[in-house]
């Protein structure tokens, strides 16, 4: 079965962690019965390969922090590797300019595809996600590098397990996006990602 998918805080004082709020989530689910991938706190950092293809791993240690940022109580957090063999995460690219990212309105000048593995008997998938992101043409450098900065943490939540699209592109994981980071409810939708128990597992 193949799946396609197109910061310093003070501690005053010590409890149990919050449930977090179920309140504006999209969902995180595909298909009936429901399909819940995360990955869980033995496998943390998840270890992301990025090719070495212009800024990229710049863009996917980016996307990793800015994730990591929006978790209350660490649930996820990440961290790029050299080596592809030993990856969670694959990340590639055709091309990733290194320029300053166009800060005018959002442009459709790239997009991305994050494919899961086939699932074995056991529920655990047989390898790592990969995600895979393109240029396309007629588009300046910049108007590529901003839209490679938005799809780049867009496909990242992907890999998060975040399976879902919301419907609201004010939202990050809109597609395609068109903001830059994830909204609120993205990070409530992520938060109640990692506290709902999953059904498929990671690879071994």
């Amino acid at each position: 079965m193949k799946r396609a998918w197109c910061c310093v805080a003070l501690v005053v004082a010590c409890s149990d962690p919050a449930v977090p709020s179920r309140a504006d989530i999209y969902g995180f689910s595909s298909g009936a019965p429901p399909d819940v991938f995360h990955w869980p706190a033995d496998r943390l950092p998840v270890r992301f390969y990025a090719q070495p293809v212009g800024n990229l791993p710049f863009l996917v240690q980016r996307g990793i922090d800015i994730w990591a940022s929006g978790f209350l109580y660490g649930e996820f957090t990440g961290v790029v590797v050299g080596d592809s063999t030993s990856a969670d995460v694959v990340v590639a690219a055709d091309s990733v300019p290194d320029v300053a990212p166009d800060p005018g309105p959002w442009v459709y000048a790239c997009s991305g595809v994050t494919q899961y593995p086939p699932v074995d008997a056991n529920n655990r998938l047989t390898g790592p996600p990969h995600v895979h992101l393109t240029v396309l043409v007629g588009h300046t450098e910049a108007e590529v590098a901003a839209c490679l900065r938005r799809t780049a943490v867009h496909e990242l939540g992907h890999s998060l397990g975040l399976l879902q699209h919301s419907a609201d592109s004010t939202d990050l994981m809109y597609p395609p996006p068109e903001v830059a980071a994830p909204s609120e409810r993205d990070r409530h939708t992520a938060e109640v990602l990692y506290h709902t128990p999953a059904t498929i597992l990671p690879p071994p």
